[in-house]
């Protein structure tokens, strides 16, 4: 006879770190973003949904970040000078922001208030490179990450610039930390492109990696370690290893609208293309906060289950999967072929090639 195992879960108040989006809104129309694509309604966060989260965080004792980000542009909420002054005077607060936002009166603001780190898309410091990406001059970004540096006390907040590595935008990585550091910069995550447009497909430098793309990254590690400025690489090869950051720290993600997501992947809507396969990725929500309370949703049974799967690895490994061409299961995001959903599988952010702070 066979041994049998029992999972018992016990409901913990266990999240580190709490991803808000205020917005899915955003100023910019970026080449690469699947905001070119959706149709989803558009909208910021109700104070009435803040000013819930705002006291029910109380009930959450390892709570040490906060995260103002998701995938609109943050600093544009109306109630985003809300959000830094409920939270940065009891936790870490981030903000991810492309950037070109930061005039003067909202730098002094975030200054003033003490967030713990400010983060930037800086896909390439050369110009026309950056306005063919974004459509925006990158040198307003340039001087915002100066000031900065110049008038931050005892090092904080920490600036980070995350740069996207694609064909197009390789070139200019050594030249990008070298201005990083000259700018006070303190760390620079690369991340691997996950086209969310077929016209991207042709932009990755993954799998397998290219000797100039390893090349030109460990110069960058190298610029970087000389510089004093921390270059976290993504990987480009699959590894056995799988990690989910959200999962490892204890995450959760509240969309804009009250829902409670287990990750930014899973926030929306929208279609990818994992190794040049298309993918249809669902929004999957575990529960509104419009309905039911943090706590309730987070030691709820389907989301502890879901956490436990993804910690352990318990979940399918579509792109080493021997029958990946034949599935239709690999081509949604809904449920894997081992029954759990969503389903994580192919997610690139688990096998370390897209990396975020």
């Amino acid at each position: 006879m066979k041994d049998i195992v029992e999972l018992v879960y016990h409901p913990s108040p266990s999240i580190e770190r709490l991803y808000l989006e205020l917005t899915n809104r955003c100023n910019l129309s970026c080449e690469m973003c699947y905001r070119r694509n959706w149709q989803e309604l558009l909208g910021d966060m109700s104070t009435q949904v803040l000013s819930s989260i705002a006291g029910e965080v109380a009930a959450f004792p390892d709570l040490k970040e906060v995260i103002l980000g998701g995938i609109g542009e943050p600093t544009i909420a109306h109630n985003f000078r809300q959000a830094v002054e409920l939270f940065a005077s009891r936790y870490e607060v981030t903000v991810t922001t492309n950037g070109t936002t930061l005039d003067e009166p909202m730098i002094e603001f975030l200054l003033s208030r003490g967030v713990a780190r400010i983060a930037l898309s800086v896909d390439s410091t050369d110009v026309q490179t950056f306005a063919t990406i974004r459509h925006q001059d990158v040198q307003g970004i340039l001087d915002s990450t100066r000031q900065i540096a110049e008038q931050r006390v005892t090092g904080r907040p920490e600036i980070i610039w995350e740069f996207l590595a694609m064909k197009s935008t390789l070139p200019y990585l050594l030249e990008t930390v070298r201005q990083a550091a000259q700018l006070g910069v303190n760390r620079v995550f690369v991340s691997h492109i996950l086209p969310m447009r077929e016209e991207s497909i042709v932009e990755t430098l993954y799998h397998p990696m290219l000797p100039e793309t390893e090349r030109t990254f460990q110069e960058a590690l190298f610029v970087g370690l000389a510089k004093g400025v921390e270059v976290v690489l993504p990987k480009s090869e699959l590894k056995t290893e799988r990690y989910c950051k959200f999962m490892e720290t204890q995450s959760a993600v509240v969309r804009w609208d009250g829902h409670v997501s287990p990750c930014y992947r899973f926030l929306h809507s929208y279609p990818e293309y994992v190794f040049g396969r298309h993918k249809l990725i669902d929004a999957h929500s575990f529960g509104s906060l419009s309905e039911q309370p943090l706590l309730k949703i987070w030691t709820s049974p389907e989301f502890m289950s879901y956490r436990y799967n993804v910690l352990h690895g318990e979940y399918a490994s579509c792109p080493d999967c021997k029958w990946v061409d034949g599935c239709d299961m690999v081509l949604r995001a809904d449920m894997d072929c081992l029954g759990h959903a969503p389903a994580c599988g192919d997610c690139l952010w688990g096998r370390g090639i897209t990396v975020c702070p």
